[in-house]
């Protein structure tokens, strides 16, 4: 049999069986399955056209990378033993390169799909989202069960809760296809009603498992699918648009305008209230190098604490417990990184970074085909998807968790192949340049 550029469906399904698998495991496998993707569709890549926004994306991630080598401790590329199973590749922007440029040879092999191939292929990956699905409402029923069962082999306490949530974010980025495969199945109402009863269960289990991430980017991506709804000419351009904005003022958004709602006394959770401050934190380190920024992982050498700003100690104490001043007195205000990639963007990579991110996103958006020129069930789930990853990106992981990336394109690829089985020739672009 002559392989030919249209047969990469059942590969790209065959790796989207172990999504769940990967996912209940906290989801770091996802690098490894790109990977994977990215070299069974080698031979099927067929580059025709450079387009402006893929200029834009190239600069970014170049950029990315250079920027790893004036971060605070420069890491050696490879470390550990591969037959000890301690094997790794250190540098983070080596691996988020690397990871990008798998991304687009999958979406790149995944546009040159046929319709006739991608049928099956299609009807593989729902029967994966509903399987996550169940996996997903099981872990909200049974966790304590589960952490039990799991004890001897993962910590109940730290280890396993995060990744019974990475779990949930995983299928969150699968969510907005499946309600849209169910919603546009046939005009029959009972696969309505599957549908949105599908919607109400993943939402209750997200509130079960405390995935905020997960209850968030179901909001946004309701709100995604409205607009390309109401706006069928403009809706990704509003989008996209409004990401480049979002990115573009990050510092501002949220590094001094979110920390208002502590002044005008507004009731915040713990976490969102630790947040704010963490938030602001950044926007001051960026104020120090605000051009190229930190460096990679640089906000993991910021070990700031509340004990280390007393007046941030005493909102704090003064607000939740009095009892627990201790407690916030060694807390970092900066956990690791800032949970908000933009933010992370402009620390890490400075306003060079941050800058050619909004540029790709903007010019993305206005080189998307118009919303009424996709198919219901394309459209639909591609704008929810935006929505969830937005709020990963906000709220979730580091800017760097190239196993978040790996798992949006897998999710963007799926998309893709509705897009192809609905006989759309490169549904997501107008124009060659």
């Amino acid at each position: 049999m002559t392989l030919g550029p249209r047969t990469f469906a059942p590969f790209l399904a065959g790796i989207l069986v172990l999504w769940p698998i990967i996912a209940y495991m906290g989801a770091q496998g996802y690098t490894g399955a790109i990977a994977i993707a990215a070299l069974l569709g080698l031979v099927y890549v067929r580059v025709r056209t450079i387009r402006v926004y893929a200029i834009a994306l190239v600069a970014c991630v170049a950029w990315i990378v250079a920027a790893q080598f004036w971060a605070p401790e420069t890491q050696a590329l490879l470390a550990g033993d591969i037959l000890q199973g301690s094997f790794s590749m250190e540098m983070p922007g080596i691996r988020f390169g690397l990871t990008a440029l798998a991304g687009i040879g999958v979406i790149v092999a995944t546009a040159a799909v046929t319709a006739r191939s991608s049928r099956s292929s299609l009807g593989v990956v729902v029967g994966v989202a509903l399987v996550q699905f169940a996996v997903v409402v099981g872990t909200a029923l049974f966790t304590p069960q589960i952490l039990q069962l799991l004890a001897p082999f993962s910590d109940p306490v730290l280890e396993m809760p995060q990744n019974l949530i990475r779990n949930a974010n995983a299928f969150a980025l699968l969510l907005p296809f499946l309600l849209a495969w169910i919603w546009h199945r046939t005009s029959n109402d009972y696969w309505r009603i599957g549908a949105l009863a599908i919607g109400l269960i993943s939402f209750a289990a997200f509130v079960q498992t405390g995935t905020q991430t997960g209850m968030t980017g179901m909001v946004l991506m309701l709100i995604c699918m409205t607009i390309v709804k109401l706006w069928p000419k403009n809706g990704f351009r509003i989008i996209f648009s409004s990401l480049a904005v979002y990115v573009t003022l990050a510092p501002l958004l949220l590094g001094w305008g979110v920390a208002q709602l502590r002044s005008f006394g507004v009731p915040l959770p713990q976490s969102f209230f630790s947040r704010t401050y963490s938030w602001e934190l950044v926007r001051e380190k960026i104020s120090e190098s605000p051009f190229i920024g930190h460096g990679l992982e640089a906000s993991y050498s910021w070990t700031d604490t509340y004990g280390d700003h007393p007046e941030w100690l005493a909102d704090a104490v003064a607000r939740y417990n009095q009892d627990v001043a201790f407690a916030w007195e060694g807390y970092l205000i900066v956990p690791g990184h800032p949970h908000n990639m933009p933010l992370q963007l402009w620390a890490e990579t400075g306003m060079v970074g941050a800058s050619l991110g909004a540029i790709f996103l903007f010019f993305l958006g206005w080189r998307l085909r118009p919303p009424q020129d996709w198919s219901p069930v394309t459209r639909s789930a591609a704008a929810g998807l935006i929505g969830v990853c937005v709020a990963v990106s906000s709220f979730a992981y580091s800017m760097w968790n190239e196993a978040f990336w790996a798992s949006a394109v897998l999710a963007t690829a799926v998309i893709l192949l509705q897009a192809r089985h609905d006989g759309e020739a490169q549904p997501s672009l107008e124009g060659e340049t």
